[in-house]
Parts: C-alpha cells; sequence; structure tokens
C-alpha cells in the first residue's frame, strides 16, 4: 500500500487545526453501546444496540475468504460453498435449518442470505425477534456451525451442482458477459483476480472431486478469519457472553497457511478491450483509470470520500446539462470512482454515444474530465453541493435513530474486512458536517490529482458484434488530440427565475371526515380535491406523499396511448413553469424532494416526499405539475434519440419478442396492447404528449392526496389550501372503462425458440379468471402463491435442481374487472423445461386436496411478523391508507391484519385452488433455445 503524497498531509493537519477550533473532534468516537472483542481462537464479534426496530435483531456472520483464495482446480467453490451452508450442519440436518427459520417468521432470501465477492463472504439472518430467546440461541447455533460444521455430504454437494448452474444461466446475460470481458481483461489484467470471478467455471462446478471443496472448507472457513455481527435490540452484555460461550470452543487447526493479500498491478500500458456480443444492441464506452487504494487514517478516510462524493454529485450535474446540448455527441453520460477490488480503485467515465460517434463521445467524456480536473468546480457548482450535502448529512442525523440494524452490520463488517476500528455513527455525521465548509475548489483538484498521468489507463467499450469499432491507434490518437487541446474554465449561466410568479388565490376545506380504520382526517377543499392526512414521528423531518385519479389511459382513444409511454418522462426532462431542467435542478439544490408523475392503465398517479422544512417546495411542484408542466422540443428529440437506442438493444434482446408475445396473449391480443417498437416511435409526437398530459393531469376535483410523515397538520393544511387549493377543479369525475383485456377462455399457448449465447428456457404461466375482490380473498391468494412458492422450491430447485429461483405471486385486482392473478415464471435448463412444467400445473392441482399445515403455519408467522414491523413504517401506512380509500375500504390496523391472516385456514386455500383448477384462463408461454 502506498502513504499519503505529501500535499495530502498537509491538507489534512490544517484541516484538523480548523476542526479543533469548531470544538468538533477529529479523533474517532466508537459507539458507546458497541461491545467486541477477539476471542481466543482469533474470532472476532461486534454487538450493537440498536432499538429500532423494535424488538428485533439481526445477525451477520462475516468470512474473510472469497473467490480470490481459490486455485484453479477449485473456481467456483468459495461461492458453492455459500450455498452448502444452507444445505446441513453439524446441528441442522439436511434443510433443518431453513426449516427452523422459516417456522419463526424469517424468509429465505429476503430475510435469510449470503453473498460470496473476490474477498469475502458474509452470511446473513434478519430481522429476528427478540422476544424468542431460545431463537436467538438458536441462530448463534447456525452461525457457530458455518465457521466450521457444514456437513457436504456427497449427495447434497451433487443436489446443488445443478441450482449453481442455473445461477450462472440466470446471471449470464448479454451485458454480463461484455462487462465481464472488461472487468477482467481490463481492471484486473495480470492480477489473480482476473481469473476467479466468483461463480467460477461450471466445468470445475460440475466436475470437483467432493473433497476439493472439504479441503477448501477446511483450510479457509476458520475463526482467526471470521466475524461474528449482533445488531439489534438486545441486551448487548448478555448477547457478549452468549458469543463467548458458543463460539470460544471452536478450535484454531494448526498449520494453517496465512490468508494471503494479493495486488493488482498498475503499469504504463495502454488497455483496449473491445467487447461484443450478438445480444448486445448500440455500443457503450468507458475510459477507465486504475490506481492502488490509499492507506489511510480514518479520519482521513472519511475526508477522502466526502471529497470525492462531492466530486461525482458536482461533475455528474455538469454532465446532465452539456447532453442536453443539441451537437453532443452522447446521451448521457456519468462519472465514479469505486473501489473495484481490495487492492484496486477505478475511475470511470461512461457513456452512451449518439448513433456512429464513439470517437468522438470517448473525446467528450474525456475532454470534459480534463477540464474539470485542471480548473475544478465554478464556486456556484461547489456551493450548491456543499447545501445539498449538508441537507442530507442533516437529515440523517435527525434520523439516526432510525437508522436499519443492516446498514450498521455492513459498517461494522466492512470495518473488519478493512482491520479498523468501527466510529460511533452520530461522530461520523458530525465530522462529515464539520468538514463541508472546509472543502475547497483546491480540495477537489488535489483529490483528482492522484489520477493524473499515463498509468493504468484503458478503454472499454461493449456493443453488438455487427457494429463497427475503432482499433487501439484510433482510439489513443483520439485521446492525444484531447490532451493537446487548450481547455478553458467551465462557465455556467445563472437564473434568477422563482418557480412560482402569479398570487395564488387557493380554495378552502368545505369537508372534513375521519379516514375509516386509523386516525386520520380526510379533507375536501372546495375545488374538489380530496386530503388525507397521518402524522408520524416514525421518521424526523421526513413527509412521503402520494396522489390518485381512476380513469388513466383507458378513456384515451387507441390512436393516443402511444404518447402515454413518454408524457411524464417528458414532462420530467423540461423541466416546470418557466423553469427548464437545469435551472430547475438548480434552484432546488439544497433542498429535499422529490416528486414524480404517472399515466397509467386505470389511474393517474403522484408519488413525493421531502424533509418537513421543504414541503412548501413540494407543494409549489405539485401546483405545478398540473398547472405548468413544460415540453421542451429538445427534450423530445434526445428521448426519440434514446429510445431509438433502446429499441435495437430490445431486437438483439433473446427473450424480447417472447416477452411481447405474453403481454399481446394476456391482453387477449386487444389493439390497446402498448408495446415498444418502431411503430411506437412514430406514433409519438411532442404536440400529442403534450395534449394528452394536459388531458390526464388537470381536474384537482378528481384526484385524492395522500401525506404521511413529520408534519404539523394545521400547517400542511394552510399549505394545502393554498398551493392544491389553486388547481383548477370541477365537479366531474371519472372512473376506469373495461376495454376486455383479458386472455382468451381456455389456454393460450406462447412457444417460441430462439438463437441463445447460453441456452436458456423460460418458463411463464398465468392463472385467471373471475373473484370477487375482498380483502380476505386477495389475501387468499398471497397465501396460496406462498405455499406453491415453498413447493417449487423444493420440487423444482433442490430436488431437480432444475433452476435457481421460482418467482410465484398472487392477488385479486378490483379494477376494471374483479378477477385472480396467479403467476409463476422461472429460467431453467432447457431440458428439463418440459418436465418442470408439468410440476408447476401439479403442485397447484395437490393444493385441491392437500394443504402442508406447518408450511400454512409459517407463511402465517412471516406475515404477522411482517405487519409488526410496519407499525411504524411511513411507507407501508401512506400506501395501506391510499389503496383503501381508492378502493372505498376501511384501514385495518395491526390487529385486524393479524385477524385476516389468522382467519385463513386450510379449507379456504384448497377451496380457491379448486376454483382456480376448475375451469381456469391459462397464457402459458416457454422459450426454448433454437436447436
Amino acid at each position: 500500500m502506498i502513504r499519503l503524497k505529501p500535499s495530502l498531509q498537509i491538507l489534512f493537519v490544517l484541516l484538523s487545526i480548523s476542526l479543533s477550533a469548531q470544538n468538533v473532534s477529529d479523533t474517532p468516537v466508537s459507539p458507546e453501546n458497541l461491545a467486541s472483542g477477539v476471542l481466543e481462537n482469533g474470532m472476532h464479534y461486534y454487538v450493537l444496540h440498536n432499538a429500532e426496530p423494535k424488538d428485533r435483531v439481526s445477525f451477520y456472520f462475516a468470512q474473510n475468504v472469497g473467490s480470490v483464495l481459490e486455485n484453479d482446480s477449485q473456481q467456483g467453490l468459495a461461492h458453492f460453498l455459500e450455498h452448502m451452508a444452507f444445505n446441513g450442519t453439524q446441528n441442522f440436518e439436511d434443510k433443518g435449518m431453513l426449516e427452523y427459520l422459516e417456522k419463526n417468521g424469517m424468509k429465505f432470501g429476503s430475510e435469510i442470505n449470503a453473498f460470496t465477492s473476490f474477498d469475502e463472504t458474509v452470511y446473513n439472518i434478519n430481522q429476528v425477534p427478540v422476544t424468542n430467546e431460545k431463537l436467538l440461541d438458536s441462530v448463534l447455533l447456525v452461525l457457530h456451525d458455518w465457521s466450521g460444521y457444514l456437513s457436504l455430504t456427497d449427495a447434497e454437494i451433487d443436489n446443488e451442482r445443478g441450482v449453481i448452474n442455473e445461477e450462472w444461466r440466470t446471471r449470464n446475460t448479454a451485458g454480463f458477459r461484455a462487462n465481464s470481458k472488461i472487468w477482467l481483461d481490463g481492471y484486473l489484467k495480470g492480477s489473480k483476480y482476473s481469473k476467479r470471478m466468483p461463480i467460477g467455471l461450471m466445468d470445475v462446478v460440475n466436475n470437483f472431486e467432493y473433497d476439493e471443496l472439504r479441503d477448501y472448507y477446511k483450510r479457509w472457513y476458520r475463526p482467526d478469519q471470521q466475524a461474528v455481527v449482533v445488531v439489534g435490540d438486545v441486551d448487548v452484555k448478555e448477547l457478549e457472553a452468549k458469543i463467548k460461550k458458543v463460539f470460544s470452543s471452536i478450535p484454531l487447526k494448526k498449520d494453517l497457511p496465512e490468508r494471503p493479500e494479493f495486488d493488482v498491478s498498475i503499469t504504463d500500458e495502454f488497455v483496449y478491450i473491445n467487447s461484443t456480443d450478438k445480444e448486445l444492441g448500440e455500443p457503450s464506452l468507458q475510459y477507465f483509470v486504475k490506481r492502488t487504494p490509499l492507506d489511510l487514517s480514518v479520519e482521513e478516510g472519511i475526508q477522502q470520500a466526502l471529497t470525492g462524493s462531492m466530486v461525482s454529485y458536482i461533475l455528474n450535474n455538469r454532465f446532465s446539462e452539456l447532453v442536453l446540448a443539441e451537437n453532443c455527441p452522447v446521451l448521457g453520460a456519468s462519472f465514479g470512482v469505486q473501489e473495484f477490488v481490495r487492492p484496486l480503485e477505478v475511475l470511470n467515465l461512461n457513456a452512451r454515444p449518439k448513433k456512429d460517434s464513439l470517437l468522438s463521445g470517448l473525446k467528450f467524456i474525456v475532454r470534459e474530465y480534463s477540464r474539470f480536473a485542471k480548473y475544478g468546480a465554478t464556486a456556484s457548482e461547489l456551493k450548491r453541493a456543499k447545501a445539498a450535502f449538508k441537507t442530507n448529512l442533516e437529515s440523517s442525523k435527525a434520523n439516526i435513530a432510525k437508522r436499519s440494524n443492516d446498514s450498521y452490520a455492513a459498517e461494522i463488517y466492512g470495518d473488519f474486512f478493512k482491520k479498523e476500528p468501527v466510529t460511533d455513527y452520530a461522530w461520523t455525521l458530525d465530522y462529515r458536517l464539520s468538514l463541508l465548509d472546509l472543502i475547497t475548489n483546491e480540495s477537489i483538484l488535489n483529490y483528482l490529482s492522484r489520477f493524473d498521468g499515463d498509468q493504468g489507463r484503458g478503454v472499454g467499450i461493449t456493443g453488438s458484434d455487427t457494429n463497427t469499432y475503432p482499433n487501439q491507434g484510433e482510439l489513443e490518437a483520439a485521446l492525444a488530440e484531447v490532451n493537446s487541446q487548450k481547455l478553458t474554465a467551465f462557465e455556467e449561466t445563472g437564473s434568477e427565475k422563482k418557480l412560482i410568479n402569479t398570487t395564488l388565490t387557493g380554495s378552502p376545506v368545505i369537508k372534513t371526515e375521519a379516514v375509516e380504520g386509523i386516525d386520520a382526517q380526510l379533507y375536501t377543499l372546495a375545488n374538489g380535491l380530496k386530503l388525507a392526512l397521518y402524522p408520524t414521528d416514525f421518521d424526523k423531518e421526513q413527509v412521503f406523499m402520494t396522489a390518485f385519479s381512476p380513469g388513466g389511459s383507458s378513456l384515451l382513444s387507441v390512436e393516443e396511448l402511444p404518447n402515454t409511454f413518454i408524457a411524464s418522462y417528458l414532462v420530467g426532462q423540461s423541466g416546470l413553469g418557466d423553469l427548464n431542467k437545469i435551472e430547475l435542478q438548480k434552484l432546488l439544490a439544497g433542498t429535499e424532494t422529490s416528486l414524480g408523475v404517472s399515466i397509467n392503465s386505470y389511474s393517474e398517479n403522484l408519488s413525493g416526499s421531502s424533509k418537513t422544512k421543504d414541503l412548501e417546495t413540494l407543494f409549489k411542484q405539485v401546483y405545478l405539475q398540473f398547472t405548468a408542466p413544460r415540453f421542451d422540443a429538445q427534450a423530445f428529440a434526445i428521448l426519440k434519440q434514446n429510445m431509438a437506442t433502446n429499441l435495437i438493444a430490445k431486437q438483439k434482446n433473446v427473450s424480447s419478442d417472447f416477452q411481447d408475445s405474453l403481454q399481446k396473449a394476456a391482453s387477449g391480443n386487444s389493439e390497446r396492447t402498448i408495446l415498444f417498437d418502431q411503430k411506437l416511435i412514430n406514433a409519438i409526437s411532442l404536440e400529442g404528449a403534450e395534449q394528452l398530459y394536459r388531458d390526464r393531469i388537470s381536474n384537482a376535483g378528481d384526484f385524492t392526496f395522500v401525506f404521511v410523515g413529520d408534519f404539523d397538520e394545521k400547517q400542511v393544511l394552510a399549505l394545502a389550501t393554498k398551493y392544491l387549493g389553486s388547481i383548477p377543479g370541477t365537479t366531474e369525475t371519472e372512473t376506469a372503462v373495461n376495454h376486455n383485456m383479458v386472455p382468451a377462455k381456455g389456454k393460450t399457448t406462447v412457444h417460441l425458440t430462439k438463437e441463445m449465447e447460453t441456452p436458456q428456457a423460460s418458463v411463464n404461466v398465468m392463472f385467471t379468471g373471475d373473484m370477487e375482490y375482498s380483502k380476505k380473498n386477495n389475501l387468499k391468494l398471497y397465501v396460496l402463491s406462498q405455499l406453491l412458492d415453498k413447493r417449487y422450491m423444493e420440487r423444482i430447485r433442490e430436488e431437480e435442481g432444475g433452476s435457481y429461483g421460482v418467482r410465484v405471486g398472487g392477488s385479486v385486482s378490483w379494477v376494471p374487472i374483479e378477477n385472480y392473478n396467479l403467476s409463476v415464471s422461472f429460467n431453467c435448463n432447457p431440458d428439463k423445461a418440459d418436465d418442470l412444467l408439468k410440476i408447476v400445473y401439479a403442485e397447484l392441482k395437490k393444493m385441491e386436496t392437500s394443504i402442508d399445515t406447518e408450511e400454512l403455519a409459517e407463511i402465517k408467522s412471516n406475515y404477522k411478523k411482517g405487519v409488526s414491523e410496519n407499525q411504524r413504517n411511513n411507507s407501508y401506512w401512506l400506501s395501506t391508507i391510499a389503496n383503501n380509500l381508492e378502493k372505498g375500504m376501511p384501514v385495518s390496523d395491526q390487529a385486524s391484519s393479524i385477524a385476516l391472516i389468522e382467519s385463513i385456514t386450510a379449507d379456504d386455500l384448497m377451496a380457491t385452488a379448486k376454483l382456480i383448477n376448475s375451469d381456469p384462463t391459462i397464457v402459458e408461454g416457454e422459450l426454448m433455445p433454437a436447436e
């Protein structure tokens, strides 16, 4: 590792002096509520108390072990071991561990999972209820077994080979293949990392001897390379004592090798990787610079990261402005610096060139980066960045009690891997805030100076194998041309424009009523707009908003439908009122608001959020979305260019025809089905998008708004009457129109073949039919889908090794008609597709006569656990209140939600399965590789 250059050392000394003057400690502080240590066998442990969410704790088991430790005959075994940790241990045979945890409300995938990378492997069991001490002890026992007591039986190893193959098959997309070549042959060239992609080689996975995996396990899974991380609403001292008792007895075997560290060399060689694939579309390019990470103290690392984040924020905002120019050669550009693997940091400039603009696009991004690296930010850019960062940090401070267990845990195991002490989060936020005013343009230039020079440079280009690409000489000539240019500092134009320039009259509240089922009020304004307010203290200084109006695109003619594809997005790219997009972004810098509009099939919707202090700014934006949307011609031109590029990518995608065919079948081949194709691009227009938007987003009297969060109700009501009350409204209301967009009766088969680089079958089955909407019916479909999910997990993934995962969904819709929908989809080995498809139908058929009561209990337990965890979740209440207001139903509180899930019986589910099997409308899709 290299040490800081003298200029950076001087900078940090000056910062330390300045911080001391501000009474901010420049010495890292450890969390008061943390217990940590190292056991005699070398195992690290960390226990941190975090009271939110209440009565929940998360367990992580960090292994300083990754794919880079494999030898040539073991490529893929680090990842294979991660899978095997769920297939039998000393204290939990076969799938006993998963079965036990799921009985207690945890769900595999979302709350029980793991990941493997080049350098590390991390397991997690999240959201564990702390009120069950036996469960806590059992989870610790699971971590104990992960340390060195996996069963690794011959049979389970063989069963898992197929699952790994299907994970590889699922992940081995054209984009992944192309980018992997840049990563391995560009970023990691010449290092051991370049031959150790975590997924491994399927030839190794399919053929390794059993003892090869066991030998790797015994060599590297050991306490001196492991850490137990526990974060949650627990007694720290009690958990620490339990950890010492459970893990101290694990022996550290003698004569084990040191855990080696690896380097990635940084050379003078310019690297060009042209990574093509027949399943890719138009080219993308990146210019990269490789560096060895600096060896920094905790304080230096925080300052360096903060400066780097500010650099990315400013340069990316500048790029977003520059690409709007008509003569810009790229459709989009971005900048970032990341630690790719432990010994490698990579600066990236990425771009999507316009057609036939690869070299000009490369020159553009390198020239603008070089301009920034030479002159830095303008005074206004730096001021806006500091305002934005200050707002973000203050928001984090205000909600420090809401920081998740998993965020703390990730930070802690990251410190374990870096061999650094854990730093108090509150101190870190204060330290970052104190640094903000001290960051200058000189700080930015200093940060970027380490990427100067010719070392470690490269260009990666991905795209279709039918495109024409420059050779290395042409690339180097283009870069030399940029290097020889005399650059001037970036200049930006200021603006004194305001969001709103008129006086608003507003309209008063004419009716107040209670929202049934919850302590919230529903107000009706004189313009007809309805407003539900539910103040909470769940997230400090945070407010969330949604709005809905019935109708959507169902009220449009077929000819108008294409413009629904772009109208809302176009407004978002054009700005609001008198302000274009860039002017609006600059005006809003330092505020924390977000707002989006969508025109959907059966409704128009808005969604947004803001800090409490920025609520008026959010209300102003909502007002302008209705009364002064913008439709910029240049934004429309860029949008069409992007669509053309995306269409080429879609046409190259092997599954696109399949997905389009499924969409048409699901709508009964309705003429109202909108597909993304050239016909759509030809049909859209700037005028048509504007007319459609103004028609759909106009009448306040047909909208209902819901606000949830940390606000004073009187204050929000005053803002609402002024801004929302000033939106024109009428008494006219709309309802969605049923165009009978349902599949044909009986079974519709969509069976296609396509040439594929990676042979893979895709199966998609949809069952639909009449069913009255009710909360219980909707929940029955959900529970049935979860039961099927478990059955398919066991049959299709575990027994057959045929798929990495099966996605099952079930619900009852209420608009435009009341019907159920049950969907099953997965990717799989083509040789097994037909047999696995039979299992889909067979398992649903079995549900008519048999429901596994233990599995039903597990699903109920997980559902009740989720209901409990959501009681202090603003997003949950926002969607719950809005959904029930939209349906005209009372909001369900915790007790009624739990009572509802408890009321569902095995007989209910068997009857539901029988109804689905009796006379279903089915769309059966199967995509197979061409022979």
